[in-house]
């Protein structure tokens, strides 16, 4: 038999809903019934009652009050009618005989009813107007009715007994047809569905489930085919993959979620050296992007990146570890989408990434330094030069602010210089111009051996000093963040190759220092263009 829980909410509550049903409904058909008899027997009665006092007055006298009363209590005497009253024309009470009526002249006026039945009672009143007993009063009768009243008592106990007995029928038909048709089929289906869970690879072992018509029917055929189904995809697919799974390489992390891994192979264990199954409750996993840093568990980590491959690192009994971990979501439109983790072991691979790295930095800064110091070779070779030869040129007039951004040009490129700055007036200079460009190259080339630390940051400054003379500054001071390197270049060359290209210009080296923030200054005094002008008007005077 079916549990008392499976009775109660789907078998006994469809046959109580039946009896229900059914004793509500055989009750209103009796009911309609009896009111319909009652009404109908009332018509009759009130017919019957009329053509007898029509019969009895003598047309002769259906004008008198008295005859008419007369014939009434008559009719009293033999039981035909219990009593009456006769109202004239206007309504007043003429005439009294038998039993006093209920029913007033009023109430008739008033709702126009020709029967008046008291509740419960075994009488009633009938009320003929003047068209109906053809006499000039207004005729109040009356009549015994106990024979309807006895017939209702009677129709009302059988009405019930019906309807009990029509309720119970139904609620036995429903209770077995439920029984047959629902508890059968679903005690089937649940066995079948309890043999599924227990063992889905071995669902389709036993007799099929029969479908019966309903939707009870179509129920059981749907588990019947998910059986099968469930049987086949479990031999050939999970299992396959399960076995695929537990020998596979790559490491298998399943995680809920709430963030707790329910599912580790082999290779998980050996990667992450622990169970982490076992462990995580106790020594939660922690992941650290390598690209960001960041650090998360395994939560924070699957919501924040909940697809794509990343390296991250970790720490085991043995060390920290490196991985590339792909994350994905299986059934993220269900309400428990789980999160899936395939990580491999690229510990060796990384280290050999970060030594190559480190090798190709370290090339970087020796290529770097070699372009730096070839630079400075070259300048060390243009000062000998300078040295060894040239003299004085075709005296010109010219500006040298294009020379000073050439050389820190060149020099920002090989990185030497940092930032580089050029300001002043830039006034015409007289002189050469391969004689100034040395000038203004030599200058910056001092500044910058006399520092000594590599890079540096420089500014130009090119003023005039009055009609006759222009300044040239050079500062240079270590830049921000600098690495210290060390200049190779000879300062003494340097200086020596600065004071012979201003000789050749009539120049003169006013100071090279250094002040107390580290910054070197050197200062050089030039002709300007109005000197040469003042110049060449003396000698065309003394000419």
């Amino acid at each position: 038999m079916a549990s008392p829980a499976f009775h109660i909410s789907t078998i006994l509550r469809p046959s109580v809903f039946a009896f229900g049903a059914v004793f509500v409904a055989l009750l209103a058909i009796t009911s309609f019934v009896r009111d319909n008899d009652a009404s109908r027997y009332l018509e009759r009665r009130y017919a019957d009652v009329g053509k007898i006092l029509s019969a009895a007055i003598d047309p002769r006298f259906q004008s008198k009050a008295d005859e008419i009363t007369r014939v009434a209590e008559r009719l009293v005497v033999i039981g035909a009618i219990r009593g009456g009253v006769l109202y004239d024309g206007s309504g007043h009470e003429q005439q009294v005989f038998g039993e006093r009526i209920e029913a007033t002249f009023d109430a008739v006026m008033r709702t126009g009813r020709t029967v008046f039945r008291p509740a419960g009672g075994a009488k009633a009143d009938f009320y003929y107007p003047p068209e109906v007993s053809v006499t000039p009063f207004h005729i109040f009768l009356r009549v015994d009715v106990g024979e309807i009243t006895s017939l209702e008592t009677i129709r009302d106990d059988r009405a019930i007994t019906i309807a009990l007995g029509g309720g119970v029928a139904a609620a036995a038909a429903t209770e077995l047809l439920m029984l047959m048709m629902v508890w059968w089929p679903l005690r089937r289906v649940r066995a079948a569905v309890d043999a599924m869970l227990h063992d889905p690879a071995k669902a389709d072992r036993g007799q099929p489930l029969r479908a019966w018509g309903g939707e009870v029917g179509k129920v059981s055929f749907a588990v019947e085919c998910l059986r099968s189904l469930l049987a086949d995809v479990w031999r050939t697919r999970v299992m396959v993959a399960d076995t695929i799974i537990e020998s596979s390489p790559f490491a298998v992390l399943q995680i809920n979620v709430d963030g707790h891994p329910f599912f580790a192979n082999a290779a998980c264990s050996r990667l992450f050296g622990r169970d982490i199954l076992r462990t995580h409750e106790v020594s939660p996993l922690m992941l650290r992007d390598i690209a960001s840093g960041a650090r998360q568990g395994l939560k924070a980590y699957v919501e924040t990146h909940k697809s794509g491959v990343r390296a991250v690192e970790f720490p085991t009994p043995n060390g920290p570890k490196q991985a590339m971990i792909a994350s994905l979501v299986l059934g993220a439109e269900t309400r428990a989408p789980v999160n899936v983790l395939v990580g491999l072991d690229v510990s060796a691979l990384h280290g050999a990434r970060l030594s190559a790295e480190a090798a190709l930095k370290s090339g970087m800064e020796e290529v770097a330094r070699a372009t730096t110091r070839t630079f400075e070779y070259r300048q060390m070779l243009e000062a000998c030069l300078a040295l060894m030869g040239g003299g004085k040129k075709a005296q010109e007039h010219l500006q040298i602010s294009g020379f000073a951004r050439e050389w820190l040009d060149t020099a920002a490129e090989v990185g030497a210089i940092q930032a580089s700055e050029i300001d002043g007036e830039d006034p015409e200079v007289a002189g050469g111009s391969d004689n100034l460009r040395a000038v203004v190259r030599f200058a910056a080339f001092v500044a910058y051996t006399r520092l000594g630390t590599l890079p540096a940051d420089m500014r130009v400054d090119v003023r005039g000093i009055d009609f006759e003379t222009v300044g040239l500054q050079v500062q240079a001071r270590a830049a921000g963040g600098a690495k210290g390197a060390a200049c190779v270049a000879d300062p003494n060359l340097a200086l020596a190759a600065l004071k012979a290209s201003i000789a050749r210009v009539d120049g003169q080296l006013a100071e090279v220092a250094a002040d107390e923030q580290g910054a070197v200054v050197v200062r050089v005094i030039l002709r300007g263009a109005a000197e040469r002008m003042q110049t060449g008007m003396a000698s065309k005077t003394t000419g």
